[in-house]
């Protein structure tokens, strides 16, 4: 056997081995199809110019490219866990379908209106904008039912004697990251992402992410309890590995997160910024 051969051979047992069921394959092609999307776009969001919102014109598109790849791609790992005759049924195949068309509907508008210069959110300028924000949340709750599906199916088929911690993680983020990031995302929709200002242009923000260091901005709050989904399976993967005390682990930086997640939110309704100036 060749150097070359033998090297691939020992790295094997520790890539992801990942089946060929065709839901899976739709959570790989949307992880795929964001990180093309982030490639693709990079060009624009370096030469264009175009300032909104004190951030670059394309740097939420590439917020979501980012944010997509590390969504789907946990949940494509994260449901290797279920039978696959289960994994391929018709609840989790109906929550990847409808995954699927969530973010085809998000990207085409995301991108468009990138492109035009106007935002995607929080725009009630036309009554067009107001009903494709309205249409926004609805694919919203599309693209994260998978999680609560797959967290249903894991519960009631799932296998929860081995990598027990990783099996109560899962049920644990995907559930409760399911209904925090409702609440935390449908409370800003119904106000305003910031509190003290419309903040409609300038102002000292955090790159990349673009929250506000000048005034209370709710979307920290937001990230903190949307990544749940991947963090509280991550903490249950490391306590099997560790050996440690899966339902201490587990619980623990559950109960953490959304602390900070609280703690976050009401910062941002007193008025406080996140990382001030």
């Amino acid at each position: 056997m060749s150097a070359h051969a033998s090297a691939r051979t020992s790295w094997m047992p520790i890539l992801p081995q990942l089946d060929n069921d065709h839901v899976t394959r739709i959570l790989l092609t949307l992880t795929l199809f964001a990180a093309a999307n982030f490639i693709i776009f990079t060009p624009a969001w370096i030469m264009d110019s175009r300032i909104l919102d004190s951030a670059s014109v394309w740097t939420k598109p590439q917020k979501f490219n980012v944010s997509f790849v590390v969504h789907f791609g946990a949940l494509a790992l994260l449901a290797q866990q279920l039978p696959r005759k289960v994994r391929a049924g018709k609840a989790m195949t109906v929550a990847a379908y409808l995954a699927a068309v969530s973010v085809v509907f998000e990207y085409i508008y995301l991108n468009t209106q990138a492109a035009r210069g106007r935002r995607s959110h929080f725009n009630y300028d036309s009554v067009f904008e107001q009903a494709m924000y309205a249409g926004m949340g609805v694919a919203a709750v599309g693209l994260i039912a998978v999680c609560l599906a797959l967290a249903v199916q894991l519960w009631r088929k799932g296998e929860r004697t081995r990598n027990r911690g990783l099996w109560l993680g899962t049920i644990v983020g995907m559930s409760l990251g399911f209904f925090a990031t409702l609440y935390f995302g449908f409370t800003m929709s119904a106000t305003s992402r910031y509190v003290g200002s419309a903040l409609t242009g300038g102002g000292e923000v955090v790159p990349f992410f673009g929250w506000s260091r000048e005034y209370g901005d709710l979307r920290p709050a937001h990230f903190v309890s949307m990544h749940l989904m991947q963090t509280i399976p991550l903490a249950g993967w490391i306590a099997d590995r560790r050996g440690w005390n899966a339902k201490l682990v587990v619980f623990g930086v559950t109960a953490a997160q959304i602390a900070l997640a609280t703690f976050l939110y009401v910062q941002a309704q007193s008025g406080q910024p996140f990382w001030p100036i």
